[in-house]
């Protein structure tokens, strides 16, 4: 049995190499924070994966309660946790930030400089698995509508958010890029009603 010194060198002991432990923090890791921090900061988020409550999300949540609707946050019943569950209405809103959804063609995705191989393998990662959860969803029956960051800036968010009210309330209505994917599919139909 140690005596009571002996518990105290132990705990020093194991201090010590503890934060030796924290001083060997690798360049690349440093790295990898610091564009972790920048990117959160830019998005309105915490850095952290999965982060709740990000600015974006209250802003949407805040609009659709102004506008009467109800909902659920953050529903763990359901693949992704949705941002936004509205039983009533059969939909569920995910509101992503640009930067950790790899929102293609989009000026505030792109991977940092530093550490490229980690950052590519992280965002493609995410983004499949967005693509995997949304399609779990909408087999199950849920209408699936996501909100990006960029769809939020000043100059657009009111038409974004009067357009996401409409998808939500408005049986069979759809994004205007869902629509035109469909009469693309469809081919088009001219006057007599026959498909050209």
């Amino acid at each position: 049995m140690e005596t009571v010194s002996e518990q105290s060198v132990n705990h020093d002991e194991r201090r010590q190499a503890a934060k030796g432990a924290g001083d060997e923090m690798t360049a690349a890791g440093k790295a990898e924070g610091k564009a972790a921090r920048k990117a959160a900061r830019k998005t309105g988020g915490s850095g952290k994966s999965g982060a709740k409550d990000t600015r974006i999300e209250v802003l949407v949540r805040r609009y659709l309660f102004s506008r009467g609707l109800r909902f659920r946050k953050n529903d763990r019943r359901y693949p992704g946790h949705p941002d936004v569950v509205l039983p009533k209405w059969h939909t569920i809103v995910f509101i992503n930030g640009c930067f950790w959804h790899a929102h293609q063609g989009c000026s505030k995705y792109s991977i940092p400089k530093s550490n490229v191989e980690f950052w590519t393998a992280k965002l493609t990662r995410n983004h499949d698995r967005d693509i995997a959860q949304h399609a779990a969803l909408e087999s199950a029956g849920w209408h699936v509508i996501v909100v990006w960051e960029c769809e939020l800036a000043k100059p657009v968010r009111e038409a974004r958010l009067e357009r996401l009210y409409t998808e939500i309330t408005v049986p069979g209505s759809m994004a205007s890029n869902e629509l035109a994917d469909l009469a693309n599919a469809a081919g088009s139909v001219n006057a007599g009603g026959s498909i050209v």
